[in-house]
Parts: structure tokens; sequence; C-alpha cells
């Protein structure tokens, strides 16, 4: 066989066990990391009646809980979303910046504070909001 030959074929042995590969998603869900940077891109998308950031994100912190207390840590009282379960393991991203309220208003009224404050609950395995609060 000639040097180009064995070269052509080495090279379709490595494309054949390396096409298949994919990274294989950790049996305990997303990493903290992981958790801020999908927070943040969310951060950073704006809402129905919510302005994406103004600013960059600080203060990012994330801690790991079930979605029982990461409701509770929020502000929302016991009330665990349509479906989930209270012991489901999140993320509790929060973050400070500046979002504005879009909120349509008559002209005469005030215009609302800025949200400074933003706490983002994530699905620890998946990734996926659950749930999210703005405050003042």
């Amino acid at each position: 066989m000639s040097k180009k030959r064995t070269w052509i074929f080495l090279m379709h042995i490595i494309l054949l066990f390396t096409s298949g590969c994919s990274p294989v998603p950790s049996p305990d869900g997303i990493s903290e990391q992981e958790a801020i940077e999908a927070a943040v891109e969310i951060a950073s998308a704006s809402r129905p009646e919510i302005s994406s950031g103004q600013t960059t994100p600080t203060n990012v912190r994330a801690e790991r809980m079930t979605l029982g207390e990461a409701i509770r840590h929020i502000g929302a009282g016991d009330e665990i979303p349509s479906g989930q379960a209270a012991e489901l393991p999140v993320w509790l991203v929060s973050m400070d910046g500046i979002w504005l309220d879009e909120f349509p208003r008559p002209e005469d009224y005030p215009t609302p504070e800025p949200y400074r404050h933003l706490m983002i609950i994530l699905n620890a395995k998946s990734g996926a909001e659950i749930e999210s609060t703005f405050h003042p």
C-alpha cells in the first residue's frame, strides 16, 4: 500500500471512531458554571414587557438546592410550578443588573423604577428555566 493510501485509510479510521462521539451529559446535570452561563444568556434576552439586560450582569451567584427551597428564596411562598416536584434539584442563580419595565402605560403614568436584581431557577439536570423573578 502506498503512503498516500495508508494515510487516507488511517484518516477514515479516525473519522469513523470520532464522528459519532459527543460529550456524555453528566449524571449530575449541569455544572455551576453552566448554570451561570445559561442564566446570563436568559438575562440578556428580552421578555414580554421587560427589556433585555441594559448592563452586563454583576454579582452573579449560583446555588444548588431543591425547587421547593428555591421557590421560597425568590419569595413565591410554597407554590410549586405545575408539573414540577418540590424535591427537583435546581440551580438558583441570582445577579445584579438593569432591566426596564416596558409595559405600555398611559402618558401621565410615572416611569417605574428599573429592575436591579434577577433570580432565575434552572432545572439542574437540563438547564431549562423553571421560574424567574425581577426585583427593583
